[in-house]
């Protein structure tokens, strides 16, 4: 796994320097719509074409865009930019993620966010977070101080927002999933309810191990503080499946 994380954070790097140079207006354009069903940016492609060169070796991959590429027990699901259209709005919340999967079970996941460099890293009993910008690697924190949570797609579930703001539950929406979840012990929950697409999610859910989590065909919800998850899963539950 040290060998898989070596290569995942140099195409993270080499993906890195391209975006932090300032992208030409050539990566702004569209080809087509990849294998998840969303319009393929160029930087979405250019991403994709670093990390297939590096990683399938390994195995393998199912990429967002590309679809599936090559062969092997093992498969790597890569989101080549989580986020694109934040990166294409110059909004800072933006990465990429890897998931290596055997027999559907979890190996290996590495979420990073380009806005800052940052990255989380986990296999077996490694879970760390670390930098593009060096080789250092410091142990996750649990900030049990968060004032806030994060909810993707909260624009399309309105009575949902309207039950949380009664609650007190005061959140964020900043349209990267996998990098929300990977965040989830920064914060005081993550709540995702839309299409789950094993790209989005197979890497921040690996690292959201440990946490409280709900999960059905088309709901997420993790936090750490389990009254907070009570209250959060009640209000998912009656809003989205009509349970009273």
């Amino acid at each position: 796994m040290e060998e898989l994380f070596k290569d995942v954070k140099a195409a993270s790097c080499q993906i890195f320097e391209k975006i932090r140079k300032g992208l030409d207006e050539s990566f702004y354009l569209y080809d087509g719509r990849g294998a998840g069903g969303d319009p393929s940016s160029r930087i979405d492609l250019f991403a994709e074409d670093i990390f297939i060169e590096k990683l399938q070796k390994y195995g393998k991959i199912v990429s967002e865009e590309a679809g599936e590429v090559g062969e092997g027990e093992r498969v790597l699901i890569v989101d080549p930019i989580d986020g694109s259209d934040n990166l294409l709005s110059t909004f800072p919340y933006f990465g990429s993620s890897i998931a290596l999967k055997e027999r559907e079970k979890t190996l290996f996941s590495f979420v990073v966010n380009y806005a800052t460099g940052d990255f989380f890293v986990k296999w077996d009993g490694f879970y760390k977070k670390g930098s593009l910008f060096h080789d250092r690697l410091k142990n996750i924190r649990v900030n049990y101080h968060a004032k806030v949570g994060i909810f993707e797609k909260a624009y399309a579930n309105a009575d949902v927002v309207a039950h949380l703001k009664e609650a007190g539950l005061k959140f964020r929406s900043p349209g990267a999933v996998a990098l929300s979840l990977a965040y989830a012990r920064y914060v005081k929950f993550v709540i995702f309810i839309g299409e789950i697409r094993d790209y989005d999610v197979a890497a921040g859910l690996h690292q959201a191990q440990g946490l409280y989590c709900y999960q059905d065909s088309n709901t997420i919800v993790l936090s750490k503080e389990q009254e907070v998850f009570d209250k959060i899963c009640e209000i998912v539950q009656k809003d989205c499946h009509g349970n009273q």
